[in-house]
Formats: structure tokens, C-alpha cells, sequence
């Protein structure tokens, strides 16, 4: 985290001595995304000692039915040139049943027909999830969208894409219906596989 932080100080340093003052800062563009997310599928290992058996529990597999929930995000964005963008986001979304997460996003932007203009974009992110510092997970995206203006520095756009996110969840022991101990989990690996619907305005 703490290397991604210098990288990301560097390179905003680097790009600050190529453009001064007033310039520089038009180059960043806050914003705000939310939309809907269909977790479709997701693949858990779970290993961990059930002391109410006596033995080690060995479980996993692909679980299918497919579950709703919600993302909201902030965002910052730099213009590297005309056509690509580097952004940060951050906020809050729904990963899977009972389970949300705090992300914090990279993510980079291509605009064919340039920045300023309606059309068609594309894009890829990647990060970390940082609401659980015990069983810190990751994610990452790629998508398209459509971005319309409606006003000079203000633009409204549409946008999916495609998510997998890494997570270390708290293991359910379905026969004495409690969580395991944490002690007791050898491993607890989950990979939840979802598409993202969302709307999003630039400033």
C-alpha cells in the first residue's frame, strides 16, 4: 500500500514539470459513480478445523445462484494526454451476501475519440479491498462505457463491465450455525465473479 502511494506521488510529480499552475490542476476531474452489481458465480476454498466433529474440513466448489447488490464510488482523475486518463477511486460496495467492502481503485482510461467528446471509452482498474485489514482481499475490472457532455466539464457517461475480486471471508459452519473460530481457519479463499451496470458524472 505504502509503494503504491510513493508510485502514484512520483508519477504526479513527474507529470506536474511537464505543465505549471492553473493548467496542471484543469487536469483533474472529480466524479461520482454508482450502479448495480450481479455477482453471477463464485468459487470458495474453504480448509479449517471443526472442533465439534474433531477433524479438519476440507470444502469447495463453484456456488451459482446469482445475487444483487450495489456500488458507489468517488473518484479522481488525471489526463495523462487527449486519450488516456489515470484515476483513483474509492467508496463503498457489495461483493456478495452479507459481505461489503471498502476498495480503493486504480484505474485507467482510454477515449478514442479524445476526452472532451461524446462517444465511446474504455477501461480496466485494479486494488485493493481495505474494510478487513485481517483478510485484506483485491479486485479487478475491465469495461466500456459511453460518455455524453452536458456541459463543459460535465459529463454524464454508461458504463459495464467485468469484475473478479479475491476475498478471505469469515468461514459459516452451516451444522452448529456459527462462524469458525479464526484460529482455526487454514485457509478461507473466495473469488466472486460479477457484472457491473453504472452511471457516472465527470466534472
Amino acid at each position: 500500500m505504502k509503494r503504491a502511494a510513493a508510485y502514484l506521488a512520483a508519477l504526479l510529480l513527474c507529470l506536474s514539470a511537464n505543465a505549471g499552475g492553473k493548467d496542471f490542476l484543469r487536469r483533474f476531474h472529480p466524479g461520482l459513480e454508482w450502479g448495480y452489481t450481479l455477482t453471477a458465480t463464485s468459487y470458495q476454498h474453504f480448509n479449517y478445523l471443526d472442533t465439534s466433529i474433531g477433524f479438519r474440513i476440507n470444502d469447495q466448489g463453484w456456488t451459482y445462484p446469482p445475487r444483487s447488490n450495489a456500488f458507489i464510488l468517488g473518484s479522481l482523475t488525471f489526463d495523462l494526454s487527449d486519450r488516456f486518463c489515470l484515476g483513483l477511486l474509492s467508496g463503498y460496495e457489495g461483493i456478495d451476501r452479507m459481505r461489503r467492502t471498502i476498495p480503493l481503485l486504480c484505474r485507467g482510461s482510454f477515449y478514442p475519440n479524445g476526452r472532451d467528446e461524446d462517444g465511446v471509452f474504455f477501461f480496466s482498474d485494479l486494488g485493493l479491498n481495505l474494510s478487513h485489514p485481517e483478510a485484506r482481499g483485491n479486485q479487478m475490472q475491465i469495461g466500456s462505457g459511453y460518455t455524453i457532455f452536458l456541459a463543459p466539464r460535465c459529463a454524464l457517461a454508461f458504463q459495464a463491465g467485468g469484475r473478479v475480486t479475491y476475498d478471505r471471508p469469515d468461514v459459516w459452519d452451516p451444522i452448529e450455525e456459527e462462524y469458525i473460530p479464526k484460529r482455526n481457519i487454514k485457509r478461507n479463499d473466495a473469488w466472486y465473479f460479477a457484472l457491473n451496470i453504472g452511471v457516472s458524472l465527470k466534472f
